[in-house]
C-alpha cells in the first residue's frame, strides 16, 4: 500500500443538522453553531430522505450559476423516490442554487438547496466524512 496516495481517516469537529419541516440547516463545530440558514428540500413526490448520512464528496460545479450553485456535497444517501437522476445514481446532496426564490420551499428532487453564499462558506470548512443528520 502506498500511504502517500491514501486519505487517512481522522475525526472532524463538524456536524450538519437538516430540519426538513422547518427548512433549516445548521452546521456545528465542537457543539457550537457556526452556520445557520434557511434551505429548500424535496417535494412530496421526491422527498428528502431522513436519516444519518455523511459527506462523501465535495464538488465544484462547472458554472457558479448552475442549478447546483458553485459547489455541492454528495452525501452517502440515495433518494427513496427516484431510481436515477440526471443519468446517474440518485445520490442526495447539499448544494447551492441559481434560484434563490426556491429557498424555504419544498421544490427539489430530494437534495438540500442552500443560498450560494452559504455553500461557499461551507465548502471552506466541511471535510469529507462529516456526519449529516436529516430529520
Amino acid at each position: 500500500i502506498n500511504l502517500d496516495q491514501t486519505e487517512l481517516v481522522k475525526p472532524t469537529p463538524y456536524r450538519i443538522f437538516i430540519d426538513t419541516a422547518n427548512h433549516q440547516l445548521s452546521v456545528y463545530k465542537s457543539g457550537d453553531a457556526v452556520i445557520e440558514t434557511e434551505i429548500a428540500v424535496g417535494t412530496g413526490d421526491s422527498k428528502t430522505p431522513l436519516g444519518s448520512f455523511y459527506v462523501e464528496e465535495t464538488v465544484q460545479t462547472i458554472q457558479a450559476d448552475s442549478p447546483y450553485g458553485p459547489f455541492a456535497f454528495g452525501l452517502s444517501g440515495y433518494s427513496e423516490d427516484l431510481d436515477s437522476f440526471a443519468g446517474g445514481d440518485a445520490v442526495i446532496g447539499i448544494h447551492g442554487t441559481n434560484d434563490p426564490s426556491s429557498i424555504g420551499k419544498n421544490v427539489s428532487s430530494g437534495c438540500i438547496r442552500t443560498p450560494n453564499d452559504v455553500i461557499r462558506e461551507m465548502i471552506k470548512i466541511i471535510p469529507r466524512g462529516t456526519p449529516v443528520e436529516i430529520f
